[in-house]
C-alpha cells in the first residue's frame, strides 16, 4: 500500500477498486466508504465490521483526514467561520450558516480564485491551486463533525473559488455529498455558484445531477459586467444565459441569480427593469445582496431605498426576488468577504512553505 493514502475523496467505485487492489473484497471498500462518508469516522478503529487486522494496517497506511480547522470565529447573529488548514500549508475558509431550521455550510472549491471579479475579496489573492475533491469534501466532514452529523441540512459552493473552474474535483465529491451510502444530503440540497462560465454550465447540464445552479449575475449590461466580471468578456451575458436555459431544460429546476448591488455601479431602476426583462423567459428566481465591503475598494453598499425599490420593479413583473439577510459582516464571513484571513495566519503560510511539503494526518 502506499503509505500516504488519502481515502477522503475516492468515489465509492475508487474506494472498491482500492480494496481489491489491497487484497480485500470489493465489498470492503463499500463498507469503508460508508464509515468515512456517512458515519463521519475519525480513527479506523471505530470501523467495527472491519476486519481487526486490515484496520490496524490501515491506521498505519492511510489517511482520515486533508485538513484541520486552524481557527475558528463566531458572529453574534451565530454564522461560524472556519479557517481550514490543507497539507501543502494553504488556507481557506468554510462558513455555517444557521437560518431557523436550516444550517448551511458554505465550502470553497479553490486556494484563492483566478476569476478576479471586481468586488469579491478572494479575487485579491489570485489563483493558487485547484482544491482536490478530499478536501472539498474535508469542509463538510470537520463542518458536520462540530455541529453533529445530520445537523447540516444545505450546502453552497459559493465560498473561494470559481467551482466550475474544478469541475472534475467538483463532480467527484457531489456525487459523494448526494449519494446514499455516502453523506447522503440530497442533491436538490446543494447549491453550486458560478460566475458564468458558460461551456462548464452546458457540461453541467449533462450530468443529470439534481444539485441546483446559482448564477452570480450582477449586470444587465454586458459593459459593466464585463468590468465585475472580466470571464464575460468571453462569455457575455446573453451566452451565458443560454447556457443555463439549457441547464434548466436538462434539470427541470429553477435557476438562482445572484444579484450582488453595488450603489451607482448597478443598483437604479432601469438595472432592475433590463434584469426584468432578461429573465422573462428563464425559469428563476432572484437573489439581491447588498454589496459588503472590502478592503481597498471604492464599491459602495446600495441604499436601503435601492434594496427595496429594485426588490419591487422585480415583484410587479412577476419576477421572485429576495433580499439576502447580511449575516457573518463582522467576522468577515459575509457573501464576497472569503479571504482565508486571520491574524498571523500570512507569515503561516510562509512558514509551511518553507517546511517539507505536507504532514502526517493525526485524524481526531
Amino acid at each position: 500500500m502506499n503509505a500516504t493514502t488519502a481515502l477522503v475523496g475516492m468515489s465509492i467505485e475508487e474506494m472498491e477498486r482500492w480494496a481489491e487492489e489491497n487484497g480485500q473484497p470489493a465489498y470492503r471498500g463499500r463498507q469503508l466508504y460508508q464509515w468515512i462518508y456517512r458515519r463521519g469516522a475519525v480513527d479506523f478503529s471505530e470501523m467495527t465490521n472491519l476486519p481487526k487486522a486490515w484496520r490496524q494496517e490501515l491506521s498505519k497506511t492511510a489517511s482520515l483526514s486533508v485538513l484541520k480547522v486552524a481557527a475558528e470565529r463566531v458572529s453574534p447573529d451565530g454564522t461560524t467561520k472556519y479557517l481550514m488548514e490543507l497539507q501543502d500549508g494553504e488556507q481557506i475558509e468554510s462558513v455555517l450558516i444557521p437560518d431557523g431550521s436550516r444550517l448551511t455550510l458554505c465550502v470553497s472549491s479553490q486556494v484563492g480564485c483566478g476569476q478576479k471579479c471586481s468586488f469579491c475579496a478572494t479575487a485579491l489573492l489570485g489563483l493558487r491551486r485547484n482544491m482536490t475533491a478530499g478536501e472539498i469534501l474535508g469542509q463538510a466532514l470537520e463542518a458536520s463533525r462540530r455541529v453533529g452529523r445530520d445537523s447540516l441540512t444545505n450546502m453552497v459552493f459559493m465560498g473561494m473559488g470559481e467551482p466550475l473552474a474544478n469541475y472534475k474535483n467538483l463532480m467527484t465529491a457531489l456525487r459523494v455529498l448526494s449519494h446514499p451510502e455516502g453523506f447522503a444530503l440530497g442533491a436538490r440540497k446543494i447549491t453550486v455558484s458560478t460566475s458564468g462560465l458558460a461551456p462548464a454550465i452546458r457540461r453541467f447540464a449533462r450530468e443529470k445531477l439534481k444539485a441546483g445552479l446559482a448564477l452570480s449575475l450582477n449586470a444587465t449590461t454586458d459593459e459593466t459586467r464585463n468590468d465585475l466580471i472580466p470571464s464575460n468578456r468571453r462569455y457575455t451575458i446573453a451566452n451565458v444565459l443560454a447556457a443555463c436555459l439549457e441547464w434548466i431544460k436538462a434539470s427541470k429546476r429553477r435557476l438562482t441569480i445572484e444579484y450582488a448591488m453595488i450603489r451607482d455601479v448597478n443598483d437604479t431602476a432601469e438595472d432592475a427593469y433590463r434584469l426584468r426583462q432578461l429573465l422573462r423567459d428563464i425559469p428563476s428566481k432572484v437573489n439581491l445582496i447588498p454589496f459588503n465591503p472590502i478592503p481597498g475598494s471604492s464599491y459602495v453598499r446600495p441604499r436601503a431605498s435601492s434594496v427595496l425599490k429594485f426588490q419591487r420593479i422585480m415583484l410587479d413583473g412577476g419576477i421572485g426576488a429576495t433580499v439576502r439577510k447580511t449575516k457573518g459582516q463582522d467576522i468577515e464571513a459575509a457573501c464576497g468577504q472569503l479571504r482565508a484571513s486571520t491574524e498571523g495566519s500570512t507569515q503561516k503560510r510562509a512558514r509551511s512553505r518553507r517546511e517539507k511539503k505536507g504532514y502526517a494526518s493525526a485524524g481526531r
